[in-house]
């Protein structure tokens, strides 16, 4: 019995002590993953910044900016051609935000709502740093195209708003991925989005508000 007990133990640590042991891999067991696909949704708050004119003054305005609820969501695929990972991707984007009137003279509180949708194309680049075995460190500048959809406005005046269709913007996800399985990484990443155009063509005043969208992003990553 003593000796079945024995052997039982040597067993067990023999098993333990194995598993406790550093594996190593030659490059060419290391499967290398060639592109990956994911989701992400990205809320976002929303700021203006006021252009400037081309002797480089920016004028004055006589209204307060408020940011409403904003919101990316789309997946991406994105191709390893070592160092980097290039991708591209296909969104929706729901944009809200208010003004609010120094003297109201189109809305009954003083507050024009904006409301507007966009079918977003993101395209990217991007480096990955692994900090251990399951933590990545990522950063991704990236460009987007977004087309309008919608455009709406709560105001009294019965008119169309005078909105651009395209817009681009710039700007960088910098965060980490950690890994779920084999196959599958959560990630999670600030973003800050810089536009170039204005959401709306340039009224009477020559005033020029570019938008810039700061967030949080996160997914999930199938790499395959």
């Amino acid at each position: 019995m003593r000796v079945l007990v024995s052997l039982f133990l040597i067993g067990i640590s023999s098993v333990l002590y194995s598993q406790s042991d550093p594996q190593f891999y030659t490059d060419s067991k290391v499967r290398t993953r060639r592109f990956a696909i994911s989701t992400y949704s990205q809320p976002m708050v929303l700021f203006r910044r006021i252009g400037a004119d081309l002797n480089g003054n920016r004028p004055e305005v006589n209204n307060s900016f408020r940011t409403g609820p904003n919101l990316d969501i789309g997946f991406s695929i994105d191709f390893n051609i070592r160092p980097l990972r290039v991708g591209i991707g296909l969104g929706h984007s729901w944009v809200n935000y208010s003004v609010v009137e120094d003297e109201p003279l189109y809305s009954t509180d003083g507050i024009i709502r904006t409301s507007a949708s966009y079918i977003s194309l993101p395209f990217r680049a991007g480096l990955i740093t692994p900090l251990n075995d399951l933590v990545n460190l990522e950063v991704w500048p990236q460009v987007i195209y977004r087309q309008a959809i919608s455009f709406e406005k709560d105001w009294l005046i019965d008119m169309a708003p005078n909105y651009r269709d395209i817009i681009w913007s710039a700007g960088i996800n910098i965060g980490s991925s950690i890994t779920l399985s084999e196959y599958l990484k959560w990630t999670i990443m600030g973003i800050m989005d810089y536009g170039f155009n204005d959401f709306e063509e340039p009224s009477g005043d020559g005033i020029s508000e570019l938008p810039i969208f700061i967030g949080l992003r996160t997914g999930i990553r199938l790499s395959i």
